[in-house]
């Protein structure tokens, strides 16, 4: 049985309102995509930097702001699984209670899981139970590039990384004040240790989607 696991940015699904019609036209994609099982992994996007934004300066416990993010992402899951048909509106919140509910459903939907765990990390976990090969970290970049491109005009993009080349690129661009981080380092080792091929593509190219479940040339980026 093939499964894939998609890491979907919450940034993708909210610009910076929930756009219904992109999460249509993505359901239509999934439902075409040539795997047996999806299983989607959704980020808080837009929802939780509100929150967060408006609580941290008045100084709330960073593990109750990781709380509402967590919050935010499942109800981000729940709006994507109710507009995309033969999806369970029941929304797993851990990784057990997910892979399970793959045996009995083609699509899964599911936030976070707990305070520490990013969106990355959890789709990999999910990936690493269910014995998925392949997983799409569906972002608002398309690829992973040598800097920020929305910053360094240099930026090269990668088309191609090893898992020990992706997580020092990762550590490299962590270590720096304000940095975007293309991917975490724990999902990256997680990856790596059950030879999960990675795909980074522009989350709103919906073709990328096909092309990187099939192992076809997407323009993003393959780790591993």
């Amino acid at each position: 049985m093939k499964c894939v696991v998609i890491s979907l940015g919450g940034s993708i699904v909210s610009r910076p309102s929930l756009d219904v019609q992109f999460i249509r036209d993505l359901s239509s994609v999934l439902r075409d995509l040539p795997v047996d099982r999806v299983g989607i992994v959704v980020g808080g996007g837009a929802l939780a930097r509100e929150y967060i934004g408006a609580l941290r300066p008045a100084g709330v416990n960073e593990n109750v702001l990781d709380e509402i993010g967590i919050h935010a992402t499942r109800m981000n899951a729940l709006a994507i699984a109710s507009l995309l048909d033969g999806a369970p509106t029941e929304i797993p919140e851990n990784i057990n209670d997910a892979a399970k509910l793959l045996r009995q459903e083609r699509y899964v939907v599911m936030g976070g899981t707990e305070p520490g765990h990013t969106t990355d990390t959890v789709s990999a976990l999910l990936a690493e139970r269910i014995g998925s090969r392949v997983m799409i970290n569906a972002t608002s970049v398309d690829g992973v590039y040598t800097a920020d491109p929305r910053k360094d005009r240099g930026a090269r993009k990668l088309r191609s990384l090893t898992y020990e080349e992706a997580i020092e690129l990762a550590m490299r661009e962590a270590s720096g004040a304000g940095q975007h981080v293309f991917m975490d380092i724990t999902a990256l080792t997680i990856a790596r240790r059950s030879s999960i091929r990675v795909h980074v593509i522009d989350g709103r190219d919906l073709g990328a989607y096909v092309k990187a479940s099939s192992g076809e040339e997407h323009g993003g980026t393959v780790i591993g």
